[in-house]
């Protein structure tokens, strides 16, 4: 090989080396954003858990708040349950077994709204004109419950709520105006969602979809180690092409 083969053969590698080591820096540069970016959320969700728990401890007054504040607030409610209304939302799948949700309204003491309140799952018999017995209790009654804001109904191909082929109180999404429509009285724009069963052979079953802090942390933890391992293994591949570099 000439000298200026050579050189240029040396040139090539020194360049390759160059732009492998900007790469490597970018994806570490990369890693450790996603890093703190994790940490930042953990942080952020050890506050908003904090404050969730100060909101559900503050019953009395729990009704004065910023509806919006409420999301995700887990609280013990004193009221009745409106016996003349209840509705079954369909298409629920719980331990495998098809079924509906129970839906009702509830009335909760020192609140001027009432509350659509879903009850739990309710199993589906064999054949589907015919629905299942419900009886609401009636008299006063705890419920433990998490509020929800929002869009109540999620992804629908329905038009409507009450689309139901065999009956009017088989709704196929939730829907606040619809209620507010068919009750013509004030409906809080809050979901109620029962945490431990109210009545027998009805199940609750809402999981809120939240991760943890110590999630986070570890998603910050797991970032910051592959952005060291690249750099490490960069350092390491860099040291051992410069020593071929001057064996030539």
């Amino acid at each position: 090989m000439s000298m200026k083969e050579s050189a240029i053969s040396v040139f090539n590698k020194k360049t390759s080396t160059v732009l492998v080591i900007l790469a490597v820096i970018v994806v570490m540069l990369v890693c450790f954003r996603l890093s703190y970016w994790q940490w930042q959320r953990a942080t952020n969700k050890q506050a908003l858990l904090a404050q969730l728990t100060e909101r559900s401890q503050s019953q009395k007054t729990l009704f004065s708040q910023d509806p919006d504040s409420l999301q995700g607030v887990k609280a013990v409610l004193t009221g009745k349950l409106d016996q003349k209304h209840w509705w079954l939302l369909d298409n629920q799948i719980v331990s495998g077994q098809v079924g509906y949700d129970l839906i009702a309204i509830f009335d909760a003491d020192d609140s001027a709204e009432r509350f659509v309140i879903n009850l739990g799952f309710v199993p589906a018999g064999k054949n589907r004109s015919h629905l299942p017995e419900i009886a609401l209790p009636s008299g006063k009654l705890q419920v433990n419950a998490q509020f929800k804001i929002g869009n109540w109904s999620g992804f629908t191909l329905a038009e409507y709520p009450n689309q139901s082929a065999h009956h009017s109180n088989v709704l196929q999404y939730l829907e606040h105006t619809f209620f507010s429509r068919e009750l013509e009285v004030n409906i809080s724009p809050l979901l109620l969602i029962a945490d431990q069963a109210v009545i027998e052979g009805i199940t609750p079953h809402y999981e809120a979809v939240v991760m943890s802090p110590e999630k986070h942390r570890a998603y910050a933890l797991q970032w910051l180690l592959i952005g060291l391992s690249a750099g490490v293994i960069a350092l390491f591949a860099s040291k051992r092409e410069s020593g071929k570099l001057k064996y030539e």
